[in-house]
């Protein structure tokens, strides 16, 4: 959040008359937190000492979450230029929910430092619900973590339980526990209970006799056929809606049937079968867990009555709303209802002592039922069977529910057998039972989906910096996909597959992240990102295989909260913090402020440098490290392997022949991102000398287009550094006038905006400012801005014009172009800039002919 405290920020915590013990009242579980004391009881001293509101705030989010059933502990506030505004970080398990604890905590210690009441129930009550609606269920749950333990990453795709497990062409999906690969005839067998019968039946599988009716009449005449008690369900349904067991008469079976139509119009009345309930778990064809289950019911002590009985279980702290705890609160719903009206009981009677009461029909844990662990005592006879079961349903997992006295002897036919099988069966059961063993079920089910033995790794690179991202990462993606890989690329020039852009538009944040690691065809990500995105809403990506640091220099200074140089680099630093410890960092030893940074790097570190003796380099080889230098016009690796000659920078065409020194420096990094992959030098080598600065292969990024006459360059850099590196170059491909088409970026400070146009000024002989975008300022602010920063550094009033729409500056750039000149055009949108600028070429040029054809 970022808070505006307001008055509060001359009121800290020790001036408000009363407010740390009524926030101790309402929230007396804030005596756990330690805060910077590092104990217990820390936060209330820091409360008592005097602190900001701003840093109660975020104790008071992180802990109406814990209250709400999300154990949530990372919290820091941070304070900023601005008086009485803070930056309050903390963390959440659930979104939701999250943002709603930091509006809630808002507004309670608001209300407190007034004296006012809060109704902190209804708070926890609502969180409860966002949990409830959003949070990943037990069984899911569980399958994410295990993934996680084996480094294989989660994204959510939807609300509900819908989540890819690794990236790429390696991912699986899991939906709770149906997989990618459940067979589709297998659920629909599992959701037609007779259907499944039949099948068992024919296996030679015990299963309860019983028909479908379709009407009471017809149930009545099978139950009476069958003789009573009968079981009766709908043929399809789930979590034991509508399902009456041990109906005894005529009158019971009318309102069973009843409950049972209600889901489903076909209606299974079958033998009641004798003994527990029990849940068999099957995983890839292996038997995996056995549970015996109980529905929920009471135990009556004499005096208390059915109420009161439910509330005393429901106080055992393993209770809570659906899945926050092991067990589930017990509810009193129709089929509660139902069954106390077959016993001639109502909540409000008394059960005598020792006398128990069910109040569910079926066993499910959601519904308050328990459940104990007999894995062990499975008898071979029943494991084989129920093994028979998940191959003849054609269930890769599968729950399987058996009536019968035990599973320590094989099953008698006619009393004992199957009852139904499920799909997608919950695992809370097995992972945490009331008694007993708990299963680690999620262990087989990752290991089918995730062979041990398979590498199931997707590489992702990611790269970073101020400016050089995008052409580092395109020289990357392009050295790999001509090297047999199958790439996804996101950046600021959007995303593309295999090298065929599939979305157009800024994509360097964690969405453009997120759609190439969705992504089934890819097998390696290469990923531009920049610092907004991570500020905003992080890298989109766990951890990264090589994580490459170009450089940082004062650009966004101002913006997002960062204040300085240091902030600035720190923010950049997340992407080389993530690397793998099986990974590599690829920094620049020229930059003193990324190199100092190696301490935060992951992985092994490569350097790389334009100085070969670069004391950095020096003592990173001395210490058996590797780097990638310039040696004399040729890309060297060193390494304490035999030293490997790359090429000559010559023969790399976005160099220009080495003239463009920044993207020497790109080069340089790619070679090294790529050779810490273990790609081979051949394939490195074929990489960088096929990957040119055209609009095609790297749109935006130095595209030079020979006018024939005169030259035009159209290039993103948009900062100070990028158009003193851009100054280098252009003596080396002109002797004429430099002209520019620039505009300024309005979220920048003012005093960035006017080094940009001081910047320029030493570069062109012509400024040609076009500020399409005014990004919150009013229209020509910018522009003026970037022009006085010209001014005052000595540059001619007339040599600059502001021409604010795009299109008109670009066309008097062309009017003033003379032969032997060249023209800048610094874009921001880059397909549209570059669809004008050939305009000019086809109206200047005139219609191409083909003079030879070349083989």
């Amino acid at each position: 959040m970022l808070l505006d405290i307001g008055a509060y920020e001359q009121q800290p915590s020790d001036t408000l008359d009363g407010f740390t013990d009524r926030l101790i009242t309402l929230i007396p579980t804030l005596q756990s937190h330690g805060c910077s004391v590092g104990g217990p009881g820390g936060f209330i001293q820091r409360l008592r000492r005097g602190t900001w509101i701003g840093h109660i705030a975020e104790h008071v989010a992180l802990e109406l979450q814990c209250l709400a059933g999300m154990e949530v502990g990372f919290g820091k506030t941070y304070d900023t230029d601005g008086d009485g505004i803070y930056k309050v970080v903390y963390r959440y398990r659930v979104e939701s929910a999250g943002l709603k604890a930091g509006e809630a905590a808002v507004a309670l210690v608001d209300a407190l430092a007034q004296n006012q009441p809060f109704d902190i129930d209804s708070v926890i009550a609502e969180l409860k619900d966002l949990r409830e609606s959003d949070l990943l269920g037990p069984s899911t749950n569980s399958i994410v973590e295990e993934a996680k333990l084996r480094g294989i990453p989660a994204i959510r795709l939807n609300t509900d339980s819908h989540v890819q497990l690794g990236y790429g062409c390696k991912q699986r999906h899991v939906q709770a526990t149906m997989t990618d690969r459940t067979s589709a005839i297998g659920v629909e067998i599992a959701d037609e209970k007779f259907r499944t019968k039949e099948l068992l039946s024919r296996a030679g599988i015990p299963t309860p006799d019983g028909r479908v009716a379709i009407s009471l009449v017809e149930a009545t005449q099978i139950a009476n056929d069958l003789g009573y008690p009968v079981a009766v369900k709908p043929e399809v349904g789930n979590h034991g809606r509508g399902i009456s067991a041990r109906v005894s008469d005529d009158s019971e079976l009318e309102t069973a049937f009843a409950s049972a139509f209600a889901i489903c119009t076909n209606v299974i009345v079958e033998k009641t079968m004798t003994g527990f309930d029990f849940r068999v778990l099957v995983i890839d064809g292996n038997l995996v867990a056995a549970a015996r289950r109980e529905p929920a019911h009471i135990v009556g002590n004499g005096t208390s009555t059915v109420q009161q009985l439910i509330d005393q279980v429901n106080a055992d702290p393993r209770r809570g709303i659906g899945h926050e705890r092991v067990l589930t609160a017990i509810t009193i719903d129709d089929m509660s209802q139902r069954l106390l009206a077959f016993q001639d009981r109502t909540l409000d009677g008394a059960l005598a002592a020792g006398e128990k009461l069910y109040l569910k029909s079926t066993a499910n844990l959601s519904t308050g039922g328990t459940a104990c662990d007999v894995t062990d005592n499975v008898h071979q006879d029943v494991r084989l069977m129920c093994e028979r079961v998940a191959r003849i349903i054609g269930m890769d997992c599968i729950g399987i529910d058996i009536v019968a006295p035990g599973l320590d002897q094989p099953l008698p036919h006619g009393s004992a057998g199957i009852v139904e099988v499920n799909a997608a069966p919950g695992f809370r059961m097995h992972l945490a039972p009331t008694e007993g063993q708990a299963r680690d079920v999620a262990k087989p089910f990752v290991d089918m989906l995730f062979p041990p033995a398979l590498d199931m790794n997707v590489p992702i690179i990611a790269v970073t910096g101020t400016n050089g991202k995008t052409t580092t990462a395109k020289l990357i993606a392009h050295t790999l996909k001509y090297s047999g890989h199958m790439v996804g690329f996101a950046g600021t020039t959007g995303v593309a597959i295999d090298g065929v852009e599939i979305v157009a538009g800024d994509y360097s944040g964690p969405e453009g992240s997120n759609i190439v690691l969705r992504e089934p065809t890819i097998d390696h990500a290469v990923l531009e990102i920049a610092r907004g995105g991570i500020i905003r809403r992080g890298l989109g990506f766990d951890s990264c295989d090589v994580g490459v640091f170009l450089n940082v220099d004062e650009d966004h200074i101002g913006v997002d909260g960062v204040e300085d140089l240091e902030e600035l680099s720190l923010v950049k630093a997340t992407v080389i913090e993530v690397v793998k410890e099986t990974g590599v960092s690829v920094l620049n030893a020229d930059d003193p402020i990324v190199a100092g940074l190696a301490n935060r790097a992951g992985g092994r570190v490569i350097y790389f440098s334009l100085q070969p003796k670069n004391e950095i380099i020096k003592q990173h080889l001395g210490m058996g490290g590797t780097a990638v230098v310039l040696q004399e016009g040729n890309i060297v690796i060193h390494s304490p392997e035999p030293t490997i000659h790359v090429s000559s920078v010559l023969d790399a065409p976005i160099t220009m022949s080495g003239a463009a020194t920044f993207n020497i420096a790109n080069v340089l990094a790619g070679v090294a991102a790529l050779h810490g992959l273990g790609l081979p030098v051949d394939m490195i080598r074929n990489g960088i000398s096929t990957f040119h600065p055209s609009a095609s292969q790297n749109p935006g990024r130095m595209n030079l287009i020979d006018f024939v006459t005169f030259k035009v360059i159209v290039d993103y850099g948009h900062n100070t550094p990028a158009v003193k590196a851009m100054g280098r170059v252009l003596p080396h491909l002109t002797k004429g006038q430099k002209i520019v088409v620039a505009h300024g970026t309005g979220t920048r400070v003012d005093a960035q905006i006017q080094a940009f146009g001081a910047a320029l000024s030493d570069v062109y002989d012509k400024i040609i400012l076009a500020d399409a975008d005014p990004r919150g300022r009013t229209p020509s602010e910018t522009s003026e801005l970037v022009r006085s920063g010209a001014l005052d550094n000595g540059f001619a009033a007339s040599a600059v014009e502001i021409v604010n729409d795009p299109d008109k500056a670009l066309a008097r750039a062309f009017e003033i172009v003379r032969p032997g000149d060249l023209i800048v055009v610094q874009v921001n949108e880059v397909e549209p800039m570059l669809q004008a600028v050939m305009a000019h070429f086809a109206r200047i040029a005139g219609p191409a002919k083909i003079l030879k054809a070349l083989p």
